[in-house]
């Protein structure tokens, strides 16, 4: 009698563990498709976002083509070479450090901003964008001390050919000074890259998790 009640104890522990094998296994994958959902989520929202804060065309033309660097350089309102720091907006905002004031850029700060194309959320054929490094700037006054631009105008990256340019009395830029390339970063760059490593990261664990539940022996093993 004592050993059927002993043989039906085993039975029913065994059963049991292998009812919680099963929990645990059927658990585990609803967990790992948990986690795939959410990678995928998340890279769905980082390329959504993108699409989303990429700026609206807006239709625009130049009157006509720039005009040769010297009469720019003459009919320009504010002139000024500078440095570019950092760019935000798609690259088509500059924060910029004055070096050499050329014309109407006497009363320039040290560090302006130039905005080569409109807010956030939109654009416009004419637009232009900046990379880290020196440049010759022939803009506008801008609302709030901002300086105006675009590609109509003649500015352009710096060479030795435009030091014929420089006025008498200037003098010349000392050597390049570092730049920010860090804050050149786009925000919107910044989402995606964002977005794609959460999804990285939730794919990585969820194959480590797959990994470790395929490794581990059942409780009746152990």
């Amino acid at each position: 009698m004592r050993g059927q009640a002993t043989a039906a104890r085993g039975d029913h522990d065994t059963a049991a563990t292998i009812t919680a094998a099963v929990q645990r296994r059927v658990a585990a994958r609803v967990t790992i498709g948990t986690i795939i959902l959410v990678a995928c989520i998340a890279g769905l929202l980082a390329s959504t976002l993108g699409a989303v804060l990429r700026p609206a065309p807006v239709l625009a033309s130049c009157a006509a083509a720039p005009a040769p660097v010297d009469e720019a350089v003459l009919l320009g309102d504010v002139v000024f070479v500078g440095t570019v720091l950092r760019t935000d907006n798609q690259g088509r905002w500059a924060t910029v450090r004055v070096e050499e004031r050329w014309k109407g850029s006497r009363d320039l700060a040290d560090t302006v901003e130039v905005r080569g194309g409109p807010e956030p959320g939109a654009a416009t054929s004419v637009d232009r964008t900046y990379s880290s490094g020196r440049y010759l700037f022939i803009v506008e006054p801008g609302v709030g001390g901002l300086l105006a631009d675009s590609a109509c105008t003649g500015t352009q990256p710096w060479t030795d050919a435009l030091a014929a340019f420089r006025p008498a009395g200037v003098p010349p830029a000392a050597v390049a000074l570092p730049t920010d390339p860090l804050g050149s970063l786009d925000p919107v760059t910044i989402a995606v890259i964002a977005g794609l490593g959460v999804a990285l990261l939730t794919a990585i664990v969820a194959y480590l998790w797959v990994l470790r539940s395929r490794r581990r022996p059942p409780d009746w093993i152990r």
